[in-house]
């Protein structure tokens, strides 16, 4: 997907997905979805001649990494559930102001946009209902999902994230991790460092999830500021478990397409050993 620039958002956005099963898995139980947000208006009868689709400037970007988790054919229904109810919430929902349209505070503070948050939350909270309802109708009451994803209405973007996929920023040649994985291992180290190794079980025993858990989720939602030239990555574990940040930071570097970006994070992930589904968004932004 390639967003030309236009006069309130001066920025070309070159954004891409993949995913693969993988040598072990059977079956792909992970989701993305890259799109464009677009105002618009469907005419069906006007005087004299205004019918059709009218399309206004983009409201917006929206990525999204999900990586479903229960058997029996539960993971993938659990991951497309999600992102389907998630998304159509925030279709309905959200309260669509560019940035540029709101009042912008000076320049040395974050701009934000009023009711994102609250919505980005309550589309989490959605996408768990749905997948439980789902999983009760379905008889797998114990499919559910990760589900990473951000919204970005330029230069403001929201990472909103359960579970341990990932977002990270790719800025002047240093990678950041904006995400923090929701799994028992995460807690036990923030508690006492070193005391969970790399091997441990631990690290797939998630406590933050959607569906999966009789209590709601608990997203993660930040804010922010991007700059001409970064590069966002989310991604599923099956990457990060095969490739280390530095790896990470080496295949987001130079002035390859997002889609070229994505096919070789895939590549060396499988040559990595490939234990698990990957999917990888890529995001690059580029101010003329």
């Amino acid at each position: 997907m390639q967003t030309s620039p236009t006069t309130k958002s001066e920025v070309r956005i070159d954004a891409a997905g993949l995913t693969h099963t993988g040598k072990v898995r059977k079956t792909n139980e992970d989701a993305y979805l890259v799109a464009t947000l677009q105002r618009s208006m469907l005419v069906h009868d006007a005087s004299p001649t205004a019918r059709g689709w009218f399309t206004g400037q983009s409201a917006g970007t929206m990525l999204v990494v999900a990586d479903g988790m229960g058997g029996q054919g539960g993971g993938d229904v659990a991951s497309r559930v999600a992102v389907t109810a998630v998304v159509n919430h925030l279709l309905n929902c959200m309260p669509w102001a560019t940035a540029r349209e709101v009042d912008l505070p000076p320049a040395t503070h974050t701009p934000s946009l009023p009711g994102v948050r609250d919505q980005l939350n309550n589309a989490l909270v959605e996408g768990d209902s749905t997948v439980k309802s789902t999983g009760a109708r379905s008889g797998t009451p114990q499919m559910g999902t990760t589900l990473t994803m951000a919204l970005v209405v330029w230069p403001i973007a929201y990472v909103a994230h359960v579970g341990d996929t990932r977002c990270y920023l790719y800025r002047d040649g240093e990678l950041r991790r904006l995400t923090t994985d929701h799994t028992l291992a995460q807690r036990l180290q923030e508690v006492s460092p070193g005391t969970v190794d790399e091997t441990s079980r631990l690290h797939h025993v998630l406590w933050n999830s959607l569906g999966a858990s009789q209590d709601l989720p608990q997203p993660e939602i930040q804010k922010l500021t991007l700059q001409s030239g970064d590069v966002l990555l989310l991604c599923s574990d099956g990457v990060t478990k095969h490739l280390k940040d530095t790896e990470l930071a080496r295949l987001l570097t130079g002035s390859v397409s997002a889609e070229q970006r994505c096919a070789m994070l895939i590549e060396r992930a499988n040559g990595g050993g490939g234990t698990d589904n990957m999917t990888a968004v890529v995001a690059s932004f580029q101010q003329d």
